[in-house]
């Protein structure tokens, strides 16, 4: 059990708070020095079902010169059914691996070998729910399942609140539900159009004054290409809630991101090893659940999910 994995996200620097349709997100700026040059994996990486299919697993070939990096919580589309990214991977040049995922669509196993990249995020209670499953399953059996019956607990309930009909229970017609409506449609514009800022390497999702999640990325490069993603995922999220804040004042607002990375970092986690290259960070309490990759002692990524 350790906590050094996350230390140091309380040396992130928070920005001003942004707040549109009732969502705010604030920026988070690497300090001096930092940012690992480690791309996010797009469709150059080769994701295809196993040769003998199964749920949990999936295969992965990087067939580039670099390594690439995988965001838990990232949605592959398409195989024998749509699945999300249990843990954060750095696949290295030329690597093939088997990596663990859940699936984010009951209805169908069926289809062809290969996946694409979605280019979108599971909702923060999916990601929550897949969380805490796998630190447990890491703690009991050294094994980064999940629990996939949670997961599609939670997909079902994503589905009915909003009154979406999904004969595959498909996550990610959620997200085509939001693209027809306006008024939601407008905020997810409005935070695109205002983009990823110089030296930003993460953002804060937050209701008024309370944290719902983080995401911290290698560099800013990153970071973009993951934007849009991150952003329809937050105003997706926002639906639990019934107030929409016009604002928060910006001074509690970094106060209340700094006192919870405070939290996070001071948690003891469970270190395990990566699934490609590096050292994984699993933490989990009633209040939240987090999970970070280090790479060659840097935090290349990393998340932290409020309850």
């Amino acid at each position: 059990m350790t906590n050094a994995l996350l230390a140091d996200i309380t040396s992130l620097k928070p920005g001003a708070p942004m707040t549109h349709g009732g969502i705010t997100l604030i920026p988070i700026f690497a300090p001096e020095g930092r940012g690992a040059r480690i791309k996010i994996a797009g469709d150059e990486l080769v994701v295809s079902e196993l040769e003998t299919p199964t749920v949990p697993q999936l295969q992965v070939h990087n067939p580039t010169a670099d390594d690439v990096l995988i965001p838990a919580g990232k949605i592959l589309s398409g195989g024998r059914q749509t699945r999300v990214v249990n843990v954060s991977i750095v696949v290295p040049a030329g690597a093939t691996l088997v990596i663990p995922v859940s699936c984010v669509e009951a209805g169908r196993w069926s289809g062809l070998s290969r996946f694409s990249d979605s280019r979108r995020f599971a909702s923060r209670r999916v990601r929550e729910a897949k969380a805490r499953s796998v630190k447990r399953n890491i703690d009991i059996r050294k094994d980064k399942s999940s629990a996939q019956g949670a997961v599609w607990n939670v997909i079902s309930h994503e589905l009915n609140m909003r009154g979406v009909e999904s004969d595959d229970s498909l996550l990610l017609d959620v997200d085509q539900h939001l693209d027809h409506r306006s008024d939601r449609v407008d905020v997810v514009r409005e935070f695109i159009s205002r983009g990823v800022q110089a030296g930003q390497i993460g953002v804060a999702v937050a209701h008024g004054e309370k944290i719902l999640g983080v995401e911290v990325f290698p560099n800013t490069e990153a970071l973009t290409v993951a934007w849009e993603g991150i952003v329809r995922a937050a105003v997706i999220d926002a639906d639990e809630f019934s107030s929409r804040p016009e604002s928060i004042d910006a001074a509690r607002g970094i106060a209340a991101l700094e006192k919870f990375l405070s939290e996070v970092a001071a948690t003891e986690g469970t270190l395990s090893d990566g699934v490609g290259r590096g050292t994984e960070v699993h933490v989990e309490t009633p209040a939240y659940v987090a999970h970070g990759l280090r790479v060659d002692g840097e935090l290349v990524y990393c998340n932290a999910f409020a309850s």
